[in-house]
């Protein structure tokens, strides 16, 4: 026998083998779901129209109870989350991206609205809106 051979065997009748084995396997597959935790950018594309400014974010497979918009002044939030879980391989599998918009006016919550279809979430945010207040300046 050689020197490799005589390794091998050592390494086979090591103890801590098994536990770097253990050890091996946890880390692959802990690197196999660790795309799942990087959070994946949102597609927003914002314009005007004359009358409003819209906000459209491509949220493809995305339900609407997995989507929260929130209205923070003159911010919009757009969040998304997506979990899943495997009971026969007891892993739970979570994501969340989010987005913030930021309009030149406070954003009225009674006048904005927002539609979600096929898979495009459109805010429409009016320009005139009652909770813009002009000041007038005097001479």
């Amino acid at each position: 026998m050689d020197n490799n051979d005589n390794r091998l065997k050592r390494v086979e009748r090591n103890p801590f083998h098994g536990l770097m084995e253990q050890m091996d396997a946890f880390f692959n597959e802990s690197a196999k779901n660790f795309n799942s935790l990087v959070k994946r950018p949102l597609n927003v594309h914002t314009y005007e129209t004359k009358s409003n400014v819209i906000v459209e974010a491509e949220l493809p497979g995305y339900k609407r109870d997995q989507i929260q918009l929130e209205i923070i002044g003159n911010q919009l939030r757009i969040a998304v989350e997506e979990f899943s879980s495997n009971e026969q391989e007891r892993s739970y599998r979570g994501q969340r991206a989010e987005r913030t918009i930021t309009i030149p006016f406070t954003i009225s919550e009674k006048e904005t609205k927002a539609d979600l279809n096929n898979g495009i979430l459109q805010i429409t945010i009016p320009k005139k809106n009652s909770s813009r207040r002009f000041i007038d300046i005097n001479d």
